[in-house]
C-alpha cells in the first residue's frame, strides 16, 4: 500500500466509467464451494485491487480443518492476477471472536486508508442478539487486528452488508458507510423497514447514523430486505449503487440504483442479475463490482446451486 500519491477518492469503489446495466454471467465458478463442509457454503465476497498489482478477494466460508459445530464461518481470503484465476490464501483473516462475534464473522468491506495499510469492516454475528458492524485493521491485507468498539449497532436493530466510500467536504475527508438496517428478531413485509441506511463518520471508528433511507424496502422483489449494498463512484461525479433483494419465495437478485450525491437513489426496477442458470437457480446475492485491466468491470455474487451449494460465481460487463 503507497503512502505517497494516495488518493481515497479514486482508489477504492471508484470507476472512471459507468459500468452500467448489462452483464453476462460468466461460466466458470469465481470460488467453488468448500467439498470438506458442503453444508457451510462459499459467501459475501469484496474483491480489492492491490497497489502491487492484481486482486485480493475476501469473503465468508471455513478454513480447512478449523470448522466447529457450532459456526457458521470466519473471513477468508484468494489472490487473482486477473481478476478472473484465483488462489485460496492460507489462513483465516478475521475469525469468530467474542464478545459480538463468537458464532460469525462475513461480508467483509476492504479499504485502503490514509498513512498506509487497510481497514476491514465486517459483519458479526453472535446468538440471540442483533447483528453489529465492527472494524480491523492490516498492513499487508492477510494479518489483521481487531479495532476496539463496535462501529454500528445500538442492541435494537441489526446492521451488517457494510461499504465504506469516502467523500470529500469542506473539513476534511469523510466515510460514508452503506449497510443494511434489519428488525430483531428478523421480520418481513414491505413494513419491516429492513432498509439500506448509510452513516458518516471523521476517523472511520466513530459513525453517526445519517437521517432517512438510502434504499427502502418498497416493492413486491423487496418483501423480505433490500440490502448488500456495493456503491461506485463514478468519473463524473455521480454514484451507481447495486444492492440485493430478497422476496417470499425468491433468495435475491442483483439490482441498482443511480445518485447524484449519495443520498437520494433513483432505483431501476428490474434486476440486473436473477436466479436462471444452474449454478444460481436457488440464490443470487451480495454484488461486488471490480475494473478489469481492459477496463471492462467484473461483477462477483454469491450464488446457490439447484442443490443448495453455495459458490462465488461472476459476471462481467458489456
Amino acid at each position: 500500500m503507497p503512502v505517497g500519491g494516495f488518493d481515497p477518492l479514486t482508489w477504492v469503489h471508484f470507476h472512471e466509467a459507468d459500468p452500467g446495466t448489462t452483464w453476462t454471467k460468466d461460466t466458470a465458478p469465481a470460488i467453488e464451494f468448500n467439498s470438506l463442509v458442503p453444508g457451510s457454503g462459499v459467501l459475501t465476497p469484496n474483491v480489492v485491487a492491490l497497489a502491487e498489482g492484481g486482486y485480493r478477494m475476501y469473503y465468508t466460508g471455513f478454513a480447512p480443518g478449523m470448522t466447529k459445530s457450532h459456526l457458521l464461518g470466519h473471513i477468508l481470503s484468494a489472490s487473482s492476477p486477473d481478476g478472473s484465476s484465483w488462489t485460496l490464501d492460507d489462513g483465516v483473516r478475521i475469525d469468530v471472536h467474542g464478545p459480538h462475534a463468537s458464532q460469525r464473522t462475513l461480508c467483509p468491506d476492504v479499504v485502503p486508508i490514509p498513512g498506509g495499510g487497510y481497514r476491514m469492516y465486517y459483519e458479526a454475528r453472535t446468538p440471540d442478539a442483533p447483528t453489529v458492524i465492527l472494524s480491523a485493521t492490516s498492513r499487508d491485507g492477510l494479518d489483521w487486528g481487531l479495532e476496539d468498539g463496535v462501529r454500528i449497532g445500538d442492541g435494537e436493530w441489526s446492521y451488517g452488508s457494510p461499504r465504506c466510500v469516502y467523500f470529500p467536504s469542506d473539513r476534511g475527508l469523510v466515510y460514508r458507510l452503506y449497510f443494511h438496517h434489519y428488525s430483531f428478531p428478523l421480520v418481513s413485509g414491505l413494513d419491516a423497514q429492513n432498509h439500506i441506511v448509510s452513516a458518516m463518520s471523521r476517523d472511520g471508528l466513530n459513525f453517526e447514523i445519517e437521517p432517512g433511507v438510502r434504499i427502502a424496502q418498497d416493492t413486491e422483489r423487496e418483501t423480505f430486505a433490500v440490502y448488500a449494498p456495493e456503491v461506485v463512484r463514478l468519473g463524473d461525479g455521480s454514484f451507481r449503487m447495486f444492492y440485493a433483494a430478497w422476496a417470499e419465495g425468491i433468495d435475491g437478485g442483483v439490482f441498482t440504483a443511480v445518485s447524484g450525491d449519495g443520498i437520494a437513489w433513483t432505483k431501476s426496477p428490474k434486476p440486473l442479475l436473477d436466479l436462471d442458470v444452474e449454478l444460481d437457480c436457488r440464490m443470487v446475492s451480495e454484488p461486488c463490482v471490480i475494473e478489469l485491466p481492459d477496463r471492462r468491470c467484473r461483477m462477483f455474487y454469491e450464488a446457490r446451486d439447484s442443490e443448495g451449494r453455495a459458490r462465488i460465481l461472476s459476471a462481467t460487463s458489456g
